[in-house]
This record gives C-alpha cells, structure tokens and sequence, in this order.
C-alpha cells in the first residue's frame, strides 16, 4: 500500500533541519567558492565579476603544479605511516579485555582533548634548538651542538601523522574488534599459521577498516596548513598554505577559490577509490 504524501512529509520531517543546514552551511559557501574561482581580482586586490578561466590555467603552472605534488605525497605518507604504526596498535587493543581496551582507547583518544593548535607547539618546544632533545643530547654528550630538527619535510609529516594517527587506529580497532574469530580458529585448525591466517583472513576482512581509516587521514592531511607554517616554516609549500597565503597575504581570493576547487576534485577522487575498495571488500566476502 503506497504512503500518502502528507504521511510521506511527516515521516521525512525530522530530515529537514539537517537539510536546511547543509544548505546554509556547505551548498551557499560551496557554491560561492566555485563563482569566485571563475572571477579576477585588480591591482589593488578588488574583485572583478568578469568570467574566466584564467585561475584554473594558472593552476598549471610547473610552480603550482609542485605545491599539488608536495601535498599529495605528505597525504600518502601520512596515510602509510599511519597505517604501519595504527595497525599494530588496534590489533594489539581488541585483543585485550573490555576494561584494558576501554583504557586504551581513551588514552588514544585523549590529545582530541586538547587543541590541536597547542599540541602542534609542543613539538616545537621537543624538536627547536634550544627543545628539550637537542639538550637532552647535548647532556648526555652524544651531541657537541644543536641538531636541526625543524623546518623540513619530516618535521611536517611527524607533525601531520601524530595529529592524525587515532582516526587510523579506531577505524582499524572497529574492523579488528569485529571479526568473527571463529574463522580464525577454523584456519588454526585446518593447519594455517599465524602469520598466513593474518594474511588470508584477518587481513581481507579488515580491508574496509582500512581504506576508511586512510580516507580520515588522507583527507586532513591535505588541508593542515597550520602544522606545515608551525614545524616546516615556510621551506615547503603545501596546498593548505598556497590557499591561505593568497586569501590573506596575496589578496587574491578567486584564484584561492580555484586551488580550493582543486583540492575539493582530489578528495573526491580519494572517496570514489574508496568506495571502490569497500565495495570489492564486500563482494569478496559474499
């Protein structure tokens, strides 16, 4: 028997203020961020209503094409860094009781309770030459002078992966904590080793776990400019910075709206493969 539309209306109701604040909040700024991308800007930083494509030629360019590279490889290592030090951890982590997992879990949770922005200090105060290594070494004698820590490519992606690293580690935890461990002890029996069960069988069906916990990390990890400005100091360019230098110092809005537009493409080409790979995850196991 088919709904009535006012029973239709009524059952759909609760939907509507979400709807409406995606609307306000995501689909206006969206859609104004996407017009300004086709404007210019003056001289004097004023923009112009003329439309053109001039900003997504520019993003062409050799210069900005580097900065894509720079932000897509700190994502990727990010993600696999991640990846190798998470994994151990929420594997280790569901394998403990329900009071010791729960004391994990917290503690890995337990930096979201700080701002990010102090957290991001504190490796200036560990890592800077005056830090609490560089003297640490220094008084143990293993050093005559400060080391260099700050301002590179590791500094930033030591910064990107601690902040990020617990989305990786409880979207594993959630696959890991869901296995049917029946199948495991099937494996044990029909002879399989630990390590040729993790593969065959642990590992396949904690693959959605996975490609969602790298998903939650790549995704950020394109877009934390702060952390970059704080630890790289400027020596390396990376998206997050290329936009906000343009927005702010730069003055040039529309063609800060196109690299956001830019960036808004890749993280949709890294959502696309991973549907993919949670849909063949799904298929595999049916």
């Amino acid at each position: 028997m088919k709904k009535s539309t006012k029973e239709r209306l009524k059952q759909n109701a609760p939907a509507v203020p979400i709807l409406v604040y995606l609307i306000l909040l995501v689909g206006i700024p969206l859609l104004l961020v996407v017009l300004l991308s086709f404007f210019s800007r003056d001289s004097l930083g004023n923009i112009v209503f003329e439309l053109s494509f001039d900003n997504y030629k520019k993003m062409l360019d050799p210069v900005y094409l580097r900065v894509f590279f720079n932000s897509f490889i700190l994502a990727i290592l990010t993600g696999l860094i991640s990846l190798i030090i998470g994994y151990p951890v929420a594997y280790f982590t569901a394998g403990l009781n329900r009071k010791s997992r729960s004391f994990l879990i917290l503690l890995i949770m337990l930096p979201f309770w700080i701002s990010s922005l102090l957290r991001t200090y504190g490796w200036t105060i560990l890592l800077g030459k005056d830090g609490l290594i560089n003297n640490a070494l220094i008084f143990l004698r293993i050093i005559d002078k400060p080391l260099n820590l700050m301002y590179n490519f590791g500094t930033v992606l030591t910064g990107t992966v601690y902040m990020l690293i617990p989305y990786m580690i409880i979207s594993i935890y959630n696959s890991v904590d869901k296995l049917d461990r029946s199948l495991l002890e099937a494996s044990y029996d029909l002879g399989g080793s630990k390590l040729k069960t993790f593969f065959k069988i642990t590992l396949p069906l904690t693959m959605p776990g996975i490609a969602r916990g790298y998903t939650l990390v790549f995704i950020p990890a394109l877009g934390l400019y702060y952390i970059s400005d704080l630890l790289g100091g400027g020596n390396t360019m990376f998206l997050g910075n290329l936009i906000n230098n343009m927005a702010t110092r730069g003055r040039n809005k529309p063609l800060a709206s196109a690299f956001a537009i830019g960036m808004i493409l890749l993280v949709l080409l890294v959502l696309f493969i991973y549907s993919k790979v949670s849909k063949n995850s799904k298929e595999s196991l049916l």
